[in-house]
């Protein structure tokens, strides 16, 4: 076959470009290969769920979509430690003493004492992850701040311009605790509050994983830990058996989101054993007991 002048410039070029392309790939690799050998594994994790309010009963079907509206179930709230060699990193900040009093809480622990029982103070805190701006997840910033002085706090954007900027967030069904929130946009255009957009590595074996549906910007944190990747899921859902069954809660803003947000979070996380939900009571009667209402999960 002939090849005439200008298709030999074009395959030899094209040829060259290969090769390049190739070795530069290859270095790339090779370099991104040393990067990694060099960081190591990344750090593990232990994961403690702190009781602060309950037990409250609830109808099954408030937790499990349309499921047991003659069935009572328990529910109880939660924050969560994850502690490493450095310190603690804290996943909300539970119900504060205003939204405690004006709600006539059962069962009320303030999150601060709580978090003491382990250890977490204000010389050790030095993130706290904003799940999302619920009453009984955000109304202890009206003490957390000051009492962790240290920390910066993270929260997903869009969350935040919800229940900051969105007129809607004041509708009665909404539920908003005025004195956590305010707590938290007063931290606004300081280093110490933190708007995130997505997924995001906050420090080697922590990632913040954007999983709507509960709310508008609802995030979990995915966490390595000795037995693999776990995954402080907050109010993704409400009780473990809604993440078995795949059916949302009630309270959800869009429940095609939430279904969406389940597949994400069962496809990172080692095991569905290991997805840490809400308000369910077994995260405080089926693991080990560290402190009074305080259970290590992983």
């Amino acid at each position: 076959m002939r090849l005439d002048r200008r298709d030999f410039l074009k395959s030899s070029g094209a040829l060259l470009g290969t090769a390049v392309l190739g070795e530069e790939i290859s270095t790339l690799a090779t370099r991104k290969g040393l990067v990694a050998e060099a960081a190591g594994p990344a750090p593990v994790y232990e994961i403690y769920a702190l009781k602060f309010a309950g037990p409250y009963t609830r109808k099954l079907a408030y937790v499990l979509y349309g499921k047991g509206w003659d069935e009572n179930i328990e529910v109880n709230w939660y924050l969560w430690a994850i502690k490493g060699q450095d310190g603690f990193i804290v996943v909300d900040t539970g119900c504060g003493p205003t939204g405690a009093r004006e709600r006539k809480v059962i069962g009320y622990v303030s999150p601060v004492e709580a978090l003491a029982r382990i250890g977490a103070n204000g010389s050790n805190v030095n993130k706290v992850i904003l799940t999302h701006m619920h009453f009984d997840h955000v109304g202890g910033m009206e003490m957390f701040p000051k009492a962790f002085p240290k920390a910066t706090f993270y929260v997903q954007k869009k969350e935040y311009d919800f229940w900051t900027k969105n007129p809607f967030s004041k509708r009665p069904q909404f539920n908003r605790d005025e004195a956590g929130i305010k707590a938290t946009v007063e931290l606004e255009g300081t280093d110490r509050l933190v708007l995130i957009c997505g997924d995001q590595e906050l420090m080697p074996g922590i990632e913040v994983l954007l999983s709507p549906g509960h709310t508008i910007g609802l995030q979990g944190v995915a966490v390595n830990t000795t037995t693999g990747t776990a995954i402080v899921a907050s109010d993704l859902a409400h009780i473990h058996r809604a993440l078995r069954e795949d059916l949302t809660g009630t309270v959800f803003m869009d429940s095609l989101a939430c279904l969406a947000s389940y597949d994400k979070i069962k496809a990172k996380a080692t095991s569905i054993d290991l997805i840490f939900v809400g308000h369910d009571v077994k995260l405080a009667t089926d693991y080990p007991k560290v402190a009074e209402d305080v259970t290590r999960l992983v």
